[in-house]
């Protein structure tokens, strides 16, 4: 294979720029999926190896979904250039904040690094002093829902489930290890908002827990999305749910939700339930528009199952009406407020239906009990712009513990800024 470089002149005016974009991105992909196995030496932890590992396989299946969704004109060429970059960028920060750090050379392949450099090199710029806005599966779901569309909400489980079943690498007595989907998001919801008073819906909107393992990794993200990426009201319910329980968002009638859960053999990926012949539900999918069935396969990814609501999402969104409901609480939900798939999704339902936006309500308390590492900053203070404070207190705390470069001022990567040619084959 020929190497790409930048044509100048008259060969690259007579390329159309998509169809420059579909050659390199083609070009990309067949790369990074004939560069064969990483070779693992005996100082990698089983933590790092399974890191990388899910992470080639993220990168790998990605890049291979976005080329198709072009080729099929099911996804713009700027849009399909944006997410590459955001994808790869939130992998490498991932890796890069870990214990021990990981670089981009050992998640990328040898072959794919200089095609990376010259094209895409705000990414390998960034990734150390930049933050993403969100997990990289949370920019994988987008990707799906935009080119699958987001009325068909079985489609959108059924490409989800090829995704991960391509994802999946087994363990083997071969290999030093397999993964356990280090970066895909357990559980996928979708919402939308149903007026009672004139019958309008609104479309689909999904959301993925934060998909990342590690206790610090899953506070850094949802520090970040309180901060930069959700809807104000979401942010502001998540900080004050983790001061009193009875602060939540109070919708007008109604905001209906339904959560699926992976399955992974006849067990869903926690492990706390069995599901022998779950379907997906058939009231919330016939609502709109479609008719469950069963996602089950041969492989060992099997689809999703729907699930109630934990208690933490009852209590941030108790106005909502979930499919199932939920009659009883079997186990407890011991990871933070802000992780469950919900909260991206009604964030992006409020984001975009301005209306409804304005109609909602949170209420904010007369004081706020503020985490005593922090005192000295909130002492008198009832703005609740003071939340969002702790909360950049906690995220810097947190980078600090890493390699991370954190500066006297948060800086976010932005991947729709285009500062690199496009990928030309050469002539």
């Amino acid at each position: 294979m020929q190497p790409l470089v930048r044509q100048p002149g008259n060969n690259y005016a007579k390329m159309g720029q998509e169809e420059i974009f579909v050659s390199g991105l083609c070009v990309l992909f067949v790369l990074f999926s004939q560069s064969g196995k990483r070779t693992f030496i005996k100082t990698d932890t089983f933590r790092t190896q399974n890191l990388v590992k899910s992470s080639c396989a993220f990168v790998e299946v990605a890049l291979k979904y976005i080329y198709s969704a072009v080729q099929e004109k099911r996804l713009s060429s700027d849009k399909a250039k944006s997410y590459i970059k955001e994808i790869l960028h939130t992998i490498l920060f991932l890796g890069y904040i870990d214990f021990p750090s990981v670089e981009y050379n050992e998640v990328l392949p040898k072959q794919l690094i200089s095609v990376v450099t010259r094209n895409y090199e705000d990414v390998l710029q960034n990734y150390k002093s930049h933050l993403p806005t969100r997990p990289p599966y949370s920019v994988l779901l987008d990707v799906v829902v935009e080119s699958t569309g987001d009325a068909n909400v079985e489609a959108v489980l059924d490409q989800l489930t090829d995704l991960n079943q391509k994802m999946f690498i087994p363990f083997s007595e071969n290999e030093w290890c397999g993964n356990d989907f280090f970066l895909n998001s357990t559980v996928v919801s979708f919402c939308y908002f149903s007026d009672f008073v004139t019958s309008k819906r609104t479309r689909n909107y999904f959301g993925g827990s934060v998909s990342c393992k590690g206790i610090l990794q899953r506070e850094v993200f949802i520090d970040i999305s309180c901060i930069a990426t959700w809807n104000k009201a979401v942010s502001l319910a998540v900080c004050l749910a983790n001061m009193s329980k009875t602060k939540h968002i109070q919708f007008p009638p109604y905001v209906h939700s339904t959560a699926y859960h992976m399955i992974i053999g006849n067990v869903g990926c926690s492990g706390s339930e069995e599901h022998q012949s779950t379907k997906v539900n058939t009231s919330l999918a016939a609502a709109a528009g479609n008719t469950g069935t069963a996602l089950a396969g041969d492989g060992r990814i099997k689809g999703y199952y729907s699930k109630p609501p934990c208690q933490k999402c009852l209590e941030l969104f108790p106005d909502t009406r979930f499919t199932p409901e939920c009659s009883e609480h079997r186990y407890p939900a011991p990871w933070e407020y802000g992780n469950c798939a919900e909260c991206e999704a009604v964030s992006k339902l409020l984001n975009a239906e301005t209306e409804l936006n304005k109609r909602i309500s949170l209420p904010i308390p007369n004081r706020i009990s503020i985490d005593s590492r922090y005192n000295h900053l909130l002492i008198n203070t009832f703005n609740t712009d003071i939340l969002i404070l702790q909360r950049q207190c906690r995220l810097q705390d947190n980078l600090r513990k890493t390699k991370f470069e954190v500066g006297a001022k948060i800086l976010f990567y932005d991947p729709c800024i285009d500062d690199s040619t496009a990928l030309v084959p050469a002539q």
